[in-house]
C-alpha cells in the first residue's frame, strides 16, 4: 500500500472509533467495504507509514505544513479535515457513511470532534475555513458555519500523486499558464519597474512607503501596452509561476457568486499548488459597468482568497481602472502606471527587437512612423521573423495591418494610393511645393529632434495643407499623390457622417478621427473642406454659438496634432480666416492652360485602348477643360465605342463633349466644332 492509501484508511479507522466511543455501535455494520479497507491496516504499515519519505508523503506533509503556516496548533484538526476530504474523494461509499451517521460529508466540525473538540469559537472556525479554502472548495452560505461542506478538486490529488496536471476545463481558453525559467526576450525599457513589481510582491521594497502590517501582495499595472509581459518579468525575478487570466472570458463567471464559482475555486487552488503569482488582465471599466460589478468590490470579492492564501495578485487595467477605495477592506495595493512610449522609447524598443531578430530597419524612421506600443511592437517584429523569407517591407506591412485593420470606417474610408507624382499633370512651381510637403512631413524628425525645433514648436508642429481651385484640377489626385509619395494610406473624412446636428456629437467624431490619426499617422483628408472649416458668424441664437464651439474646437484639435492633415475647397473665401494663419502650404489650382490639356488628355488613353485618328491638339486647344472632366468625357466616349462595337474615334469624343457642355449648360454653337462640324452634325 502507498502512502495516500494508508492516510484513507486510517482516518476511515479513526472515524470508526470515534463512532463507537460516541455511542453509535458497530457502525460498519451496513458499510461492509470500509470494513474490508480497515482490516488492510496492520502495525506495520502504520509505522511503515510513519517513517515514509517518498514522493506522496513529501508533498503531503508539505502542503499540510503551508495550510497550517505558523500556527502549529491547528495542525491535528487541519491533518484530520484534510484526510476526511481525501478519503471521501477516494471512497465514495466513505462520504454516504458519513452522511448517514452525521448527516454531514466531510465538515470542521468532524475533524474539529476527531481531535476530541466538541466546540470552537465563530473566530477559530473561520480561521480554519480560511486556511483549508487554500486546497479545499468551502461551502460558505453553510449555516451554522462549523459544518459546511468540504471538498477537494482534481488539482490536490494530481498534486499528491506527483502528476501535476491542470484541470483541462480550467485552462481551456480563459488562462495561460507561464512558467518562470521560460526564455524570455530582454527588457528595452522600463527594468526599474520589473525590479520594483517583485520587490513590492516580496514585501522587501524599501523605496515604497506603505504599512508595514497590511497585506502588500496586491499590484496593479496600469495603462496601454505591455502589462503582461511586465507581469511575466516580475514572475521571472520572483521565481514563481505565473496564471493569467483573461477576465473579459469570464464574463459569466462573473456575473454568478464570486466566492463560490467552482472557476475561481479551481484557480486558487491550482496557483496555491503550484506557489503560482495569478495575474488578470483584461479588466477594463466598460467590463465592470457591463457586469455591474465596483472595481473596489471586484478586487475585495476576488482577491482577498488569494491573499489569505498568501498567493501574489497582479491586476491588468485599462489607465482609467482605479482600485483606491479598496483600502476601506484591509488590502493595500501599490499601482505602476505604463504610459505611452516616447519617441526615443519607441527606436528604443524598435532597436533591440532589429537587434534580436536581424530586422534592417531604420529604427529611428520607424519610431516616427509607428506609433506604436511596446506589445505590439513586439508582436510586429515575432510575426515578421516568422516568415519563411522575411524581407524589409514586410515589417512595414505588419505595422500597418496594426494600426489600420482595427480601425471603423464609420467616419471615413482609408486608401492605398496607387497614384504617383509624375501622374501629376500641374504647373512646376506647384510640383516644387508639393515635393516641399513630402519632405517636410518625412524629416519632422530631423527637424524637430535632431535640430530641436520641438522647443520652439511645443504644438502646431503639424504638416497642414490647403488645396483650393475650381473644380476637377486635381486636388484630390494631389491628396492620393503625397500619400503614395510617402507610403502612407489616406484617411479621407466622409464628413457627412462627422457632422452632427446634436450638440457635441461633431467634437465626439473628430475626437476619434484624429486619436486614431495620432497614433496610425494616416493623411488626414477633408475633401469639400468649407463644410467643416467654414467661417464663425455672429451669434445671435444658441445654435451659432455652438456652431463656432465647433469650429474653435477643430482649430485646437489642429494645433495638438503632429500629423499630416489636407484640406481640399472650391470656396476659398469660405474658410476660416483662423484656419489660413495656421496652414503652412496653401496651394491655389487653377484650370490648365493648352499645353497641359494636351498632357492630360494624353495620360487619359492608355496604351490598352483601340482608338484611331484622335486629334488631341484639337481638343486641347478648343475646349477649356480641367482634367476631372476630359477623364468622363473619355470614359463616356468609350462606352459609346463599346456600344457600337467599334474603335474610340473624334465621333465618340465630340459626342461626349458635347453631352458633357448639356450637363454644365454652356452653350453650344455651330462655330465651335471647327472642322468636325459634319461628325457632330
Amino acid at each position: 500500500m502507498n502512502f495516500l492509501e494508508i492516510t484513507i484508511y486510517r482516518i476511515i479507522l479513526k472515524t470508526y472509533l470515534f463512532f463507537e466511543e460516541t455511542g453509535r455501535q458497530n457502525s460498519f455494520e451496513r458499510f461492509s467495504y470500509l470494513r474490508v479497507l480497515t482490516e488492510r491496516l496492520t502495525k506495520e504499515c502504520l509505522d511503515v507509514w510513519q517513517r515514509d519519505t517518498g514522493l506522496e508523503a513529501s508533498r503531503y506533509n508539505n502542503l499540510l505544513s503551508r495550510i497550517c503556516g505558523k500556527d502549529e496548533a491547528d495542525n491535528n484538526i487541519l491533518c484530520n479535515a484534510l484526510d476526511l476530504c481525501i478519503a471521501v474523494a477516494y471512497v465514495p461509499e466513505f462520504s454516504v457513511y458519513l452522511n448517514y451517521y452525521t448527516g454531514n460529508i466531510a465538515t470542521i466540525q468532524i475533524a474539529l470532534e476527531l481531535d476530541g473538540i466538541t466546540h470552537c469559537s465563530y473566530n477559530d472556525t473561520l480561521r480554519l475555513l480560511q486556511k483549508l479554502q487554500k486546497v479545499c472548495s468551502v461551502d460558505w452560505n453553510k449555516n451554522p458555519l462549523p459544518y459546511a461542506a468540504l471538498a477537494i478538486d482534481n488539482a490536490l490529488l494530481s498534486y499528491l500523486t506527483g502528476a501535476d496536471s491542470l484541470s483541462p476545463k480550467l485552462f481551456s481558453d480563459r488562462i495561460t499558464y507561464f512558467k518562470h525559467n521560460t526564455l524570455l526576450h530582454p527588457m528595452f525599457i522600463n527594468q526599474h519597474l520589473a525590479l520594483e513589481g517583485a520587490a513590492w510582491l516580496q514585501n522587501t521594497c524599501v523605496n515604497i512607503s506603505y504599512e508595514t502590517n497590511s497585506q502588500t501582495h496586491i499590484l496593479h499595472l496600469k495603462g496601454t501596452g505591455g502589462r503582461r509581459f511586465l507581469a511575466k518579468q516580475i514572475a521571472h525575478l520572483m521565481k514563481r509561476d505565473l496564471l493569467l487570466v483573461d477576465i473579459r472570458k469570464c464574463k459569466n463567471v462573473l456575473e454568478m457568486n464570486l466566492e463560490n464559482t467552482p472557476f475561481w475555486n479551481e484557480l486558487l487552488h491550482a496557483a496555491f499548488l503550484k506557489n503560482a503569482i495569478v495575474c488578470l488582465y483584461n479588466i477594463t471599466t466598460s467590463l465592470l459597468s457591463l457586469t455591474q460589478i465596483d472595481p473596489a468590490d471586484f478586487a475585495a470579492t476576488i482577491v482577498t482568497p488569494f491573499i489569505s492564501a498568501d498567493i501574489p495578485v497582479i491586476l491588468c487595467t485599462d489607465i482609467d481602472v482605479s482600485f483606491s477605495a479598496v483600502k476601506d477592506f484591509y488590502l493595500y495595493i501599490h499601482q505602476i502606471t505604463l504610459n505611452y512610449l516616447t519617441r526615443k522609447e519607441r527606436e528604443c524598443v524598435f532597436r533591440g527587437f532589429a537587434e534580436l531578430y536581424q530586422i534592417p530597419v531604420d529604427c529611428a524612421f520607424y519610431s516616427v512612423r509607428y506609433q506604436l506600443s511596446a506589445s505590439e511592437i513586439a508582436y510586429a517584429a515575432i510575426q515578421w521573423h516568422h516568415l519563411s523569407q522575411p524581407k524589409p517591407e514586410d515589417f512595414s506591412t505588419i505595422c500597418n495591418a496594426l494600426l489600420y485593420n482595427q480601425q471603423e470606417t464609420a467616419l471615413g474610408q482609408l486608401f492605398y494610393p496607387s497614384v504617383r507624382f509624375q501622374d501629376l499633370i500641374l504647373p512646376v512651381s506647384i510640383k516644387k511645393t508639393l515635393e516641399q510637403i513630402c519632405c517636410g512631413a518625412s524629416e519632422n524628425y530631423q527637424i524637430f529632434e535632431e535640430w530641436n525645433l520641438k522647443n520652439c514648436y511645443p504644438y502646431g508642429r503639424a504638416v497642414t495643407v490647403l488645396l483650393y481651385g475650381p473644380p476637377g484640377t486635381g486636388k484630390t489626385m494631389t491628396a492620393h499623390a503625397i500619400a503614395k509619395e510617402l507610403g502612407a494610406p489616406l484617411y479621407q473624412i466622409d464628413l457627412s457622417h462627422v457632422l452632427d446636428k446634436y450638440i457635441g456629437e461633431t467634437e465626439k467624431h473628430l475626437e476619434q478621427i484624429f486619436s486614431f490619426a495620432q497614433k496610425a499617422k494616416p493623411i488626414l483628408f477633408f475633401d469639400e473642406a468649407d463644410s467643416l472649416f467654414g467661417k464663425r458668424g455672429e451669434i445671435t441664437d444658441g445654435k451659432d454659438r455652438y456652431a463656432n464651439m465647433e469650429v474653435s474646437y477643430i482649430l485646437q484639435r489642429i494645433e495638438q496634432f503632429d500629423g499630416i492633415v489636407i484640406l481640399a475647397t472650391n470656396l476659398y473665401s469660405s474658410i476660416d480666416k483662423a484656419f489660413l494663419r495656421r496652414m503652412k502650404y496653401v496651394v491655389k489650382y487653377q484650370s490648365p492652360d493648352a499645353a497641359m490639356r494636351r498632357h492630360i488628355w494624353e495620360n487619359c488613353l492608355p496604351s490598352e485602348l483601340f482608338c484611331e485618328n484622335l486629334d488631341l491638339d484639337y481638343l486641347a486647344k478648343q475646349f477649356d477643360f480641367t482634367g476631372g472632366i476630359i477623364k468622363n468625357i473619355i470614359y463616356v466616349a468609350c462606352v459609346m465605342a463599346v456600344h457600337d462595337n467599334k474603335k474610340l474615334c473624334m465621333e465618340h469624343i465630340l459626342y461626349a463633349v458635347r453631352a458633357e457642355y448639356e450637363k454644365l449648360e454652356r452653350p453650344i454653337v455651330k462655330d465651335m466644332w471647327g472642322e468636325y462640324g459634319e461628325i457632330i452634325q
